[in-house]
């Protein structure tokens, strides 16, 4: 009997088949970075070509899962635009002086007043819960999260 090669598994990229809908176009194309710096902070890559691209965007897919619960849903990227409603300003001021968190860094809201936050003492991606000031890891990368969305 002869082996058969055994071909690699094509990996299923839906971050590039994600539609982004109601994107608001940067009033500052160095918006994220000038933010980054401001801050002292770091985001992945792929965080950040995603932010710049789909700025206060909501993508055709909306369902998650964390390590904890399942069906979250994700409302919509934060804007980087002081003006709109939903912004990284606002989300990051209220964590930090209200809730004393320092290693989040939030990027995406859900319908109910929770973030989606880059954790940045660990590099993961995980969903914060306002009510329990807790976390709830969703994934080890952001390009994984976008890929494990579902409707």
């Amino acid at each position: 009997m002869g082996r058969r090669a055994v071909e690699p598994v094509k990996e299923l990229n839906i971050m590039s088949e994600l539609m982004w809908k109601y994107v608001k176009t940067l009033g500052d194309s160095h918006a994220v970075e000038a933010f980054l710096e401001e801050n002292n902070l770091s985001l992945p890559k792929d965080l950040i070509v995603c932010l710049k691209n789909n700025n206060g965007a909501r993508p055709n897919r909306k369902t998650f899962d964390t390590d904890r619960s399942k069906e979250h849903m994700i409302k919509t990227l934060l804007s980087f635009n002081h003006g709109d409603a939903e912004t990284v300003y606002s989300a990051f001021t209220a964590l930090r002086k209200e809730y004393q968190r320092f290693d989040l860094v939030p990027f995406a809201s859900d319908p109910f007043g929770n973030f989606i936050c880059y954790d940045d003492s660990r590099g993961d991606i995980v969903l914060w819960l306002h009510e329990t000031n807790r976390t709830e890891k969703i994934s080890e990368s952001f390009t994984d999260f976008l890929n494990m969305l579902y409707e």
